[in-house]
């Protein structure tokens, strides 16, 4: 839900697993009149976004309608402190992202798959105390893209390492002066 994250493409999902834990954390703040009601409403998408794969697209309208339907109801309620209120405020400007996924199948729910795959330069990061240079943060990252474009296609990262570091470079070299 950060603005960096939003706007790239024509759809995108709120990640459900974050929303979930914004909503217990409110609830737990003691929002039982929105907070509470909207992490059963996400659990409850959680749970049809798990079983996606196996419903048949008019049972997946359906569903859709029915947790518009229940958000309407949710959305009424007005919420029992700050942590409520700033959940519902975020709600109500992203709402048109919260159920794409039922829609469209390509969409996951959760952001969980990205998370997975930039935990190692986050525990890099941590680990080494950051990086001393521009160079060397911009390294790393063309290394890990490699890294993980390789796993992701099941690729021998080891054979994917030998043909980028074999290429020709993109730069023409200096031609001598004189």
């Amino acid at each position: 839900m950060l603005g960096s994250q939003r706007g790239h493409a024509v759809q995108w999902q709120v990640c459900l697993a974050h929303l979930l834990r914004d909503a217990r954390y409110a609830a737990e703040c003691g929002d039982t009149a929105f907070s509470a009601p909207f992490k059963r409403l996400l659990l409850r998408a959680i749970a049809i976004g798990r079983r996606r794969e196996r419903l048949m697209d008019s049972t997946l309208t359906q569903y859709l309608a029915d947790l518009d339907r229940r958000l309407d109801r949710i959305m009424a309620a007005v919420p029992l402190g700050e942590p409520g209120r700033k959940l519902r405020k975020r709600i109500a400007a992203n709402r048109a992202h919260l159920f794409v996924f039922v829609a469209n199948r390509d969409v996951p729910y959760t952001n969980n798959v990205s998370e997975r795959h930039l935990r190692p330069s986050v525990i890099f990061r941590k680990v080494t105390n950051g990086f001393r240079c521009v160079w060397g943060a911009e390294t790393y990252a063309a290394f890990r893209s490699v890294i993980s474009t390789a796993k992701a296609n099941g690729a021998s990262v080891l054979n994917v390492l030998h043909f980028v570091l074999d290429a020709p470079s993109p730069v023409a070299p200096l031609e001598p002066v004189g």
